[in-house]
């Protein structure tokens, strides 16, 4: 098969021909459709402990090609979608197993199409378990930095369908975008300072998708005394917060109840009744996948980039 594969340290990937996975008894192979593209792909493929070689991405929709002997909820033909973090997804063929937390999947229903199923897994299980964290409720003000990117994206929707009142910061080019999927006040990050311009503002939760350390600590200033914050990228001082009566959390996804196929469901239901879309940036073909990680890793993408593959 086709795969995008890491082989050396320091390599970004080529396009090559590998081995497919065989399945083992409670093991599902599936004949990939679309793959979608997230920062943990290239983040993974960078760390000096990830082992080699390496098939990239872990998002997947596709169609069931064969199961093993003790598989039992999925049958060959139908469509699922999910997480392959052992195997990799930017490839023709992807393996999981029929039941693991870490790897979630689901069928897909016939009216979510591959591109869209593939484009939900990583960024709509982070947004739901962030949402979810800060306990976001009709009328709670939220902030949300980094609103127009894939998980921002999903959670300003996710947020909107349950009633928030949502301050999002993105590019000024995004205003618009951002408004549409459910931004009452914006703040254009490039052209002034949110920290500052909404100093004294009565926020009660805040989801920090984009700061570090340090800038994230200026958001003490924004978020109301018994307020919450949480950070996907591990920037938050949970200490420092505290002593200033803010509950800080470091998000990771895979941790939290919403990564799981209860979650994917969630997520799917969401997409069928029209409460959020997905914000798909472009489709590349397999060829490009090494192309369209570099560009989700120049910041630049807005929604998800998905790898199409035939």
């Amino acid at each position: 098969m086709k795969a995008a594969v890491v082989e050396h340290r320091g390599q970004s990937g080529t396009v090559k021909e590998v081995a497919a996975p065989q399945p083992g008894p409670h093991d599902v192979l599936v004949r990939v459709v679309a793959a979608g593209v997230n920062p943990i792909d290239w983040k993974r493929r960078d760390r000096p402990e990830s082992p080699l070689p390496l098939v990239l991405g872990q998002d997947f929709a596709g169609i069931v090609s064969d199961v093993g002997d003790r598989v039992t909820k999925y049958r060959k033909g139908e469509r699922i979608f999910g997480i392959s973090r052992e195997h990799g997804t930017y490839a023709q063929y992807t393996l999981v197993p029929e039941d693991d937390r870490a790897q979630p999947i689901a069928k897909i229903p016939d009216d979510v199409g591959d591109a869209d199923a593939a484009a939900l897994p990583t960024a709509g299980l982070t947004a739901l378990g962030a949402i979810e964290t800060l306990s976001v409720s009709k009328g709670t003000p939220l902030l949300v930095l980094g609103a127009t990117g894939g998980v921002g994206s999903y959670a300003v929707q996710i947020a909107r369908d349950r009633g928030a009142q949502i301050v999002g910061s993105a590019r000024s080019s995004n205003e618009s975008l951002a408004r549409s999927l459910g931004v009452d006040k914006f703040v254009a990050y490039d052209k002034e300072d949110a920290a500052e311009r909404l100093r004294g503002s009565d926020i009660e939760a805040a989801l920090d998708l984009v700061d570090d350390s340090d800038g994230i600590k200026r958001l003490a200033g924004v978020i109301r005394e018994g307020g919450r914050i949480v950070s996907t990228i591990g920037a938050a001082d949970v200490g420092w917060f505290a002593t200033r009566k803010i509950a800080a959390t470091n998000l990771y996804a895979v941790d939290t109840p919403q990564w799981s196929h209860a979650g994917l469901r969630t997520l799917l239901e969401l997409v069928e009744q029209g409460r959020i879309r997905t914000m798909i940036a472009g489709e590349r073909p397999l060829a490009e996948a090494v192309d369209a990680l570099e560009e989700s890793k120049s910041g630049s993408v807005d929604g998800k980039l998905v790898i199409t593959i035939d």
